[in-house]
Parts: structure tokens; sequence; C-alpha cells
């Protein structure tokens, strides 16, 4: 593998400047024995040959990567934690059973979602070029995937809590795992078992920001958490120029009325809070949620409960609606409800996985799809995080770093694998040899090794510092476009930049949004 690096070291190099990053004064501190690692920044040699200096990242070729670290020599305590030894980290990987897999695959299919073994190939790769690359003290990143007892489709359902539990038992006692990346495979319920056992989780489910700091050290996400999300959301909803401007992007017969606001989101406790936070955002901002309907997140009646909240929203004159905290196969039965009620109304997503929607074009073309409702599709509005997804973007280029130059075999959803172990690998180097959940949580503000990221990256603006539960630092809003070819993967329908392309805040009040400018999706 590291000569598949090395060959497509020359062609990767890319210069990415990594603001504000000058050599801090001191190393990490490190216990008596271990050998504390150089500055960031420090003239030398990384680990894999880059030139390091005050300006230069780990890995030359990404946006998001640490500053660099001359390559580091020494002790680094050996087993730090549960998980760790002196030469290994061990990640562990829940793959779903194919009995399972077929119940999702009957709405998502897997040229959309992928499947175990594209999602194993595909996280082995870029640990492969991670390995490579990163300052990880001596040790390596270790897959250990495995065949679970429980499922994430019953334990969103809110069962499976024992199988869970046993799950967790198993990556913490018999595996060793030091952390779990279960990416669609996981649950919230699984994640907090695992957080019971005292293993970190990089899990694609989103929680609000207070939960993330109650479950620290043990739970993270690439975000945007459902905090800053439904306050972005309600930044933009919520603004004159859009709240008290035409329905522009709903059908014909509603295209004419002032915007009215409605929801819908699943009955889960995670799923509610956020709901009402956005709710609470809304009426602040003077344009209150007019109708909200909960359902619950179960298959077999799916499509009588999105009849039943099509009906309340449609009768209540709802023009533009909200699907808060929404997972890939809800709004599916919505938009084909709306469809089959002539309901054209406006269409907002708020994701309920990390990463929002705007790297997920498979995902939307086959909700579009299989809702039948195509017609609809031009209205569907969502957050983004501002990238523009194409064969040059660094999570493709990594891949292919480890498979000879080709993107071949690739797991269709692969950002989501590539986001969350970035952000692994990320706080495992600003971490330093002294391993354990405290120093990999205590990363997080490290904002000496991570640098805000630099401009253009494809997964939107990160940053990190104190009390920040999650990266994601900036937000567009964006429109699905069902007549332009995507560049994630070639196929028609693709999100657009409104705002002129403009990339809001998570950070700053008000999210920057322009108060009285209409959005202007093209």
């Amino acid at each position: 593998m590291a000569g598949g690096v090395a060959l497509l070291v020359g062609a990767a190099l890319i210069a990415v400047v990594a603001p504000r990053a000058t050599p801090a004064t001191s190393a990490i501190a490190v216990p008596p024995g271990i050998t504390p690692p150089a500055a960031p920044g420090s003239p030398g040699v990384t680990v894999a040959g880059v030139r390091c200096g005050p300006l230069q990242r780990q890995l030359p070729w990404s946006a998001y990567a640490p500053v660099c670290l001359p390559a580091w020599h020494g002790n680094n305590g050996g087993a730090t934690a549960n998980g760790v030894t002196r030469t290994t980290i061990t990640l562990t990987y829940r793959m779903a059973t194919t009995d399972i897999l077929s119940l999702l695959y009957a709405e998502v299919p897997q040229t959309v979602v992928g499947t175990n073994a594209e999602a194993v190939h595909t996280m082995q790769s870029y640990i492969d070029t991670f390995n490579h690359y990163f300052e990880l003290y001596g040790r390596k990143v270790v897959l250990r995937p495995y065949v679970g007892q429980g499922d994430f489709i019953s334990e969103d359902q809110g069962s499976g809590l024992a199988q869970a539990q046993e799950d967790a038992l198993t990556v913490a006692d018999n595996l060793h795992g030091f952390a779990d990346m279960s990416l669609i495979d996981s649950s919230v319920i699984y994640g907090d078992a695992l957080q019971q056992a005292k293993v970190p989780v990089f899990g694609l489910y989103l929680q609000s920001a207070g939960w993330y700091r109650r479950g620290a050290p043990y739970q993270y996400t690439v975000g945007p958490d459902c905090t800053a999300s439904a306050t972005a959301l309600a930044d933009i909803l919520g603004s004159p120029g859009m709240a008290n401007a035409p329905a522009a992007y709903a059908g014909p017969a509603l295209r004419d009325h002032r915007r009215v606001y409605g929801v819908v989101y699943p009955d889960n406790p995670q799923a509610v809070r956020c709901e009402q936070l956005l709710a609470q955002r809304m009426a602040a901002a003077g344009h209150p949620i007019t109708t909200a309907v909960g359902y619950e997140f179960n298959v077999a009646t799916l499509q009588t409960a999105a009849q039943n909240a099509i009906g309340q929203l449609q009768s209540s004159g709802v023009t533009t609606v909200i699907c808060a905290s929404c997972d890939p196969v809800s709004p599916i039965y919505f938009l084909r409800a709306a469809n089959q009620a002539g309901y054209s109304p406006e269409f907002v997503v708020q994701s309920y996985f990390a990463g929002g929607t705007s790297s997920m074009d498979g995902f939307v073309q086959n909700i579009v799809a299989r809702s039948g409702a195509a017609s609809e599709a031009g209205g569907i509005l969502a957050l983004g995080s501002g990238g523009q997804v194409t064969r040059h973007s660094e999570a493709l280029r990594a891949y292919a770093m480890a498979n000879g130059g080709s993107t071949s075999g690739i797991l269709p959803s692969y950002p989501w694998a590539y986001d969350s172990l970035l952000l692994f690998f990320d706080l495992l180097q600003a971490a330093g040899p002294d391993l354990t959940p405290a120093t990999l949580h205590r990363a997080m503000s490290d904002v000496a090794e991570l640098p805000p990221s630099a401009a253009g990256g494809s997964l939107g603006p990160w940053s990190f510092g104190t009390n920040r539960p999650d990266p994601s630092a900036g937000f567009q809003l964006l429109r699905w476009n069902p007549g332009a070819t995507s560049s994630e993967n070639g196929r028609q329908g693709t999100f657009v930049a409104c705002y002129a392309g403009r990339v809001f805040s998570y950070t700053v009040p008000g999210g920057g949004v322009p108060a009285h400018r209409s959005p202007s999706c093209p």
C-alpha cells in the first residue's frame, strides 16, 4: 500500500495554506516517559516525507488536515487505552446483516447507499492513505469489521436496545476497539451503548450541541449538529427577505402565496428537541411554524403517516414544508403523498445525517425518482456544505492513492466515510502519543494544530475550538436542480447554491444571512 501512495505523491501535492497557522510555543503535554512531538509547523520532514513549515498541512493536498509535524521518534507509552497498543489503534465497523440491508434496499438501492463490502473497502482505502500521511506516533489504525447482533433499522424504530448493548460490549471487550465508526449501520441507540462501554463514537446521526457536550469524550460528528442546523435554517427561513416573499419554488398553485411554514419530523427524543429549537427560533423571528406533525419512523406505517401529515399541512395552507431531522427514506413517502394529493409546496430538508445533503446527490436523485414527484423536484431546498464534488476532490484523490489511481469500487456514499475518517485522523494527530478518549477530546480545542480549513474545500468550512461539538463552521442554502448533471455521480439532478453562492456562518449570530434579500436560487 505505501508504494501505491508514493507513486501518486508527485501528482497529488497541492499547496494548501493553513490560515493563521504559526508554530506553537510548546509541544503537546505528555506524561513522564512519553516522548512529546515537536511544535506544529516546526522545520523538518513529515512521516510521509513532506517538507514541514509554519504554513504547511500534514496532508498537503487537503484543506482540512492539521498543521504538519516533523516525523516523530521515541516512546509512545504503548497501551495508553483500550484498543491502543504500541503499534496499532483499533477502529471497529458494525456490518449490517443481509436481511436488514434488504429492507433498506427496498427504498434506497445498493447503487445509492452501497454494500458492506464497498463500505469496508472504501474505509480501508482511506485508512491506508491516512496511515501513510498522518503522524500517529509509531502506530497505525487497524479496521476491524464485524457482524453484530443488532440492526440499525430496528434501533431507529426504538427497539433492539439489548442487542445494541451486546454489540457495544463486543467492541469494547472482544474486539478491543478504541473507537467505532459504523456509518449508516450505526444508530443513536448503538452510539449510546458504545458510550456506556467507554468507546468513542464517530456517528452520522445528528444530535443537539448540548448532547455532544454531555457525551464527551465519547461522542463525535463532523456535523453540523442539529442545534447549529436548526438555528441556521431559522436564520434563513425567518429572514424578511424569505418569510415575507411568495413561495417562489412551490408548484403553480402556491408560488404566488406568501410563505406559510409547516414541519414534519420523526417522533424520537433527539429529533423532537431539534424541531422545538427550530420552532422557537422561527417564532422569535416573527414567522412561526403553523403546523407541526410528528411521525413514527417505521417502514411498515410510513405511507399512512405521510398521507396523514400531508393532509394536515395542505389543509393548513402550508406553502413550505420543512422536513426536520430527515433520514434518506422518509422524504420519499412525503413527496409521494404530496404528489398523489396534487399538493406541491416547497420542501426544505434539514438532514438527520452528518454532512447535510449537498454531497449526497444520489440519495436525493433516489428520493425524487421513487416518489414519482419529478415535477416538485425543483422545489427542494436544503442546507449544504458549500463544496463542489469533482473527480479532483480530496475524497476521491485519497481513495485513488490507495487503489493505483482508480476510483473504481468506491462506496457510492463515500463522503460520509471520508469526512468521518478525516476528522478521526485529525484528532489522532492532535491528541499526541498519549492516546486516550480524554486526549482525543482535548484535541477538538487544539487550534494551534487544527486551524480553520483552507478556502474552497469540498466539505465546506471547518474550524475547531473550545466547546465546539463539531468542526462544521459554514453553510449555504441550496436548491435542487433536476435538470443539471451531478459532478458526484454523473447522473441528472444536483444541488446548486442560492444567494450567488454565498457561504454563511454557524458561529455568527444570524449567520450573516442578508435580512431583506431574497435567496435568488438559480
